[in-house]
């Protein structure tokens, strides 16, 4: 059941993936487009865990998780650039300076290095939850795949970049809001922030997977009414 739920997940993603690439040939900007590369190995992450017990353990299993584990490092921090991109374009004065615009980047630089420089000496232990299977780098009570699995082995590299990304939408989304009137960013982070907030040991995580495609179509059409509403390139200075 949970296998074909992260399969479905997985179709999902890659129907979002064709549409943010529709969407990026019609109004090309730099948010829209940093906002899609998240998108292009999400469905490969929910294949994987899908996948996993029909591959069982290996080295088929083993490489397809460590690409997941990559992907989401490096390409999930590209939405603080892509907050950044939304904001200069626009138009708002806090965002004009180059020093902010690099702000954002490093904060993006940061977070992939924090989470690559954790991973490089980590572990992968198989990791079970009802029909799942894939590899992990910590091993709990609720993840174990036997009763002789050694319990805490490995170490948790937690969510810290989707945690402090997650909050970023929610108060850019209010911004936004209070400042053009588009209140859908705020509502659709706070939202899939309840999905990213139910416990992993009750649903193996099936339901902040479910949320990551909500968030990243709000995220989009946010970027596509921003560059219908302000144009492209120059910020607008009538909106600051």
């Amino acid at each position: 059941m949970y296998s074909t739920g992260y399969l479905i997940i997985a179709a999902v993603d890659v129907a979002v993936l064709f549409w943010a690439l529709s969407l990026w040939r019609k109004y090309p900007s730099t948010a829209l487009y940093l906002a899609t590369i998240p998108l292009f190995l999400m469905w490969f992450d929910n294949l994987t865990i899908g996948l996993g017990r029909v591959l069982g353990e290996g080295q088929p299993l083993l490489a397809m998780n460590t690409v997941r584990f990559l992907a989401h490092y490096i390409c999930l921090p590209m939405t603080f650039i892509a907050i950044g991109a939304m904001a200069r374009q626009a138009g708002f004065a806090w965002a004009r300076p180059k020093i902010v615009m690099a702000a954002f980047c490093l904060a993006a630089v940061y977070f992939i290095g924090h989470d690559l420089w954790r991973f490089s000496g980590a572990t992968f232990y198989p990791s079970c939850f009802a029909d799942t299977l894939r590899y992990t780098t910590h091993i709990s009570e609720y993840t174990a795949c036997s009763a002789d699995a050694d319990i805490g082995a490995g170490q948790r590299i937690g969510p810290l970049p989707a945690m402090v990304l997650s909050a970023s939408l929610i108060v850019f989304g209010l911004y936004l809001w209070f400042k053009i009137g588009w209140k859908w960013l705020f509502l659709g982070s706070l939202g899939a922030t309840a999905f990213f907030a139910v416990p992993y040991a009750g649903t193996g995580g099936i339901v902040g997977n479910v949320g990551e495609p909500v968030i990243s179509v709000v995220i989009l059409v946010t970027a596509v009414s921003i560059t219908k509403r302000f144009g492209r390139s120059r910020p607008n200075p009538d909106e600051t």
